[in-house]
């Protein structure tokens, strides 16, 4: 464990900047994770434009009461797991690549599978779920090695994500990089369920709903390489 020769003082002042890390990540990815529910209304609203008026208002409704709030909740929920995690994984000295980080992945991935966005929107008794699920775990553990660095950070002067961030990666490249093998993992995920819609438990609209998932997908990525290269040429 990371404590095991520290004092007492040292160990709570580690607990301190880990548990600030982990609230600045926090408070971080729910801000994009509305954004990206933003982008999605947008997009559903670009897409219904083309269709008849009676079907309308049946769409963006079943979208915004059921699809968009459950996408909210599930990803908030996912978030908290994540970062719970990582701050015991920076604790104890578990690093990613070893056996007992790799047990404690399979341990949560069932909880992580039920909260996330695209596992959320399909059924799990579909004959491609399998492979799907597969990708999903190597998404989950993407983000959790995307997220340890920003909590091992031991800067005390730090206050917001992009100091965090510049701390954590040293180098746009590096920060590129790190995000690359988590939207690599989501695009693979995103191209099973293109393959065959069916797998998609969506009552109606699959075709219109999906793509207003992969041109949000898309966007996200840019805003996010567009963000990264701000952070890594500002000083805020």
């Amino acid at each position: 464990m990371i404590t095991e020769d520290l004092r007492p003082t040292e160990i709570t002042n580690i607990q301190h900047l880990v548990d600030r890390n982990g609230e600045i990540v926090r408070d971080h990815l729910i801000t994009k994770m509305k954004e990206s529910l933003e982008i999605g209304s947008r997009l559903i609203d670009e897409e219904l434009n083309g269709m008849a008026a009676i079907f309308r208002p049946i769409i963006k409704s079943f979208y915004s009461n059921l699809v968009q709030k459950d996408l909210e909740h599930g990803t908030i929920k996912s978030i908290n797991g994540m970062i719970r995690m990582s701050k015991k994984l920076v604790m104890e000295g578990i690093d990613p690549n070893t056996p007992e980080f790799e047990r404690r992945l399979t341990q949560k991935f069932p909880s992580y599978l039920k909260n996330d966005q695209t596992g959320r929107q399909c059924k799990p008794y579909h004959p491609n779920f399998p492979q799907l699920k597969a990708i999903l775990k190597n998404t989950f553990r993407a983000q959790i090695c995307g997220i340890l660095p920003l909590l091992k950070v031991q800067i005390h002067d730090i206050s917001s994500y992009n100091e965090l961030c510049r701390a954590a990666f040293k180098t746009e490249k590096h920060c590129k990089d790190i995000l690359r093998l988590q939207t690599d993992s989501m695009k693979e995920g995103l191209n099973v369920i293109k393959r065959d819609l069916s797998i998609l438990n969506i009552m109606t609209g699959k075709e219109l709903i999906f793509r207003v998932l992969q041109k949000g997908f898309e966007k996200k990525i840019k805003d996010f390489n567009k963000e990264i290269e701000e952070i890594f040429n500002c000083e805020n």
